[in-house]
């Protein structure tokens, strides 16, 4: 015979526990992003803009988006995003590979460019984050599958890139989400 009560009680619990699971691993703490340091070429009067490349220029295409958020994982609108880089040759210039971006209201950001050069290291994008009231946040934008990556580096931040087509023309995408601690937060 078919126990109906005892069945309903364990649905229950189990809903209950799920719950319970699920608003534990929404307040889950993420890791503020690592930093590496502002490295060359940095430059504080970079233009406000989403496309850091220009037509005509030489390399991949490539696109990438992500989520600037606390480590409560709320979004964070209005942080600044300045972002530099060397072209697809591994070469910095002063006035070209740069720009400043600001999240909306969901936190997002996004912007187009070249798959950048090796500079002596693994190919890389920098960007440093600010906003009053978290801690400013430098580092870089790595890809997953460089031969110049050590382990430590490639699980931090290198990310994967993805192959699409757009009218024809072949890019790639990659997301890269970065965590900022608030400020006085331990």
């Amino acid at each position: 015979m078919f126990d109906t009560k005892r069945l309903s009680i364990c649905l229950t619990a189990h809903a209950m526990l799920w719950l319970i699971a699920s608003t534990v691993t929404v307040q889950a703490q993420l890791a503020p992003t690592p930093q590496t340091g502002a490295g060359p070429m940095y430059r504080s009067d970079a233009p406000a803009t989403v496309n850091l490349w220009q037509p005509g220029d030489t390399g991949q295409p490539l696109h990438i988006d992500g989520w600037v958020r606390s480590t409560d994982g709320k979004p964070i609108v209005g942080a600044t995003l300045n972002v530099w880089q060397a072209d697809a040759t591994g070469s910095y210039h002063e006035d070209r590979y740069r720009a400043t971006l600001r999240t909306g209201k969901d936190g997002k950001y996004r912007f187009s460019t070249v798959l950048p050069g090796q500079y002596y290291s693994a190919k890389h994008i920098h960007v440093a984050v600010t906003h009053e009231a978290y801690e400013d946040v430098v580092t870089r934008i790595l890809f997953k599958g460089d031969p110049h990556l050590d382990e430590v580096t490639t699980r931090e931040l290198a990310i994967p890139l993805e192959e699409g087509t757009i009218k024809g023309k072949t890019f790639l995408f990659g997301r890269f989400d970065i965590v900022m601690r608030p400020i006085g937060q331990k």
